[in-house]
C-alpha cells in the first residue's frame, strides 16, 4: 500500500499497524465531483491520497469556500466530527479521479488501547492534521494574497495546475480576478 509507504517515512510501521491497514482500511476509486464526506452528516473517516486530489470546502452565502488541497500522501478528515461528534461543517470532495484509503477513527482508537505502536500512528495523524490547520490560519491571518499564492506555488506547485482557478481563489481567500492579477505579476 502506498499509504504505508509514506507513514514509514515518519513513523516505524509494524506488523499491527500493517495488519489494521489491510484488514480495517479500504481503498476506493472516487471520480472527479465525487463526494466523499458532504457537511451536516456525521463521517468519522480518515481519508488517506493514494492517487488524486481532494478538497475540503463549506458553504458561505451560497457559494463554496475551499478549505484545503489534499494531494497524494496527504490526511483528510472531518476533525469537527472526530473531536466534538457534531455534524461536519466541510464536505470532501475528488477534483480529480482519487483512489483514496479510508478507516474509521474509531477503530483505530480501539487499536489505539491495545497498542503503543498504534497510538504513536494515531497521534501522527492528528499530529498532522493540527499543523493543516495551522498552517492554514496563519496564511488567512498574516500573508498578503500574493504571499499566499507564492506559498501555494512553494508547498503545493502541483495544484495550481490540478485545481480550477476558482476554487484556489478561494482557497487563498481573494476573488478570480486577484488571483489572475497576480499571476501575470508573477
Amino acid at each position: 500500500m502506498r499509504i504505508l509507504q509514506e507513514i514509514e517515512k515518519h513513523i516505524k510501521i509494524d506488523a499491527e499497524i500493517e495488519k489494521f491497514f489491510y484488514e480495517e482500511c479500504e481503498t476506493n476509486v472516487f471520480e472527479k465531483g465525487q463526494i466523499l464526506s458532504k457537511h451536516n452528516k456525521y463521517n468519522r473517516s480518515i481519508y488517506f491520497v493514494d492517487e488524486g486530489l481532494l478538497r475540503s470546502f463549506y458553504q458561505e452565502n451560497d457559494k463554496d469556500i475551499t478549505a484545503n488541497f489534499y494531494s497524494e500522501g496527504k490526511i483528510s478528515a472531518n476533525i469537527d466530527t472526530l473531536f466534538k461528534n457534531q455534524p461536519s461543517r466541510y464536505s470532501i470532495e475528488a477534483i480529480e479521479k482519487s483512489v483514496i484509503t479510508s478507516c474509521n477513527y474509531e477503530q483505530l482508537e480501539k487499536l489505539c488501547a491495545v497498542s503503543l505502536t498504534a497510538a504513536n500512528f494515531s497521534r501522527y495523524i492528528l499530529g498532522n492534521l493540527m499543523l493543516q490547520m495551522a498552517n492554514r490560519i496563519t496564511y488567512l491571518q498574516h500573508m498578503s494574497a500574493k504571499e499566499k499564492y507564492k506559498n501555494l506555488l512553494e508547498e503545493n506547485p502541483d495544484i495550481i495546475l490540478r485545481a480550477p482557478l476558482g476554487m484556489i481563489a478561494s482557497y487563498l481567500g481573494i476573488s478570480q480576478e486577484t488571483l489572475s492579477r497576480i499571476r501575470s505579476e508573477i
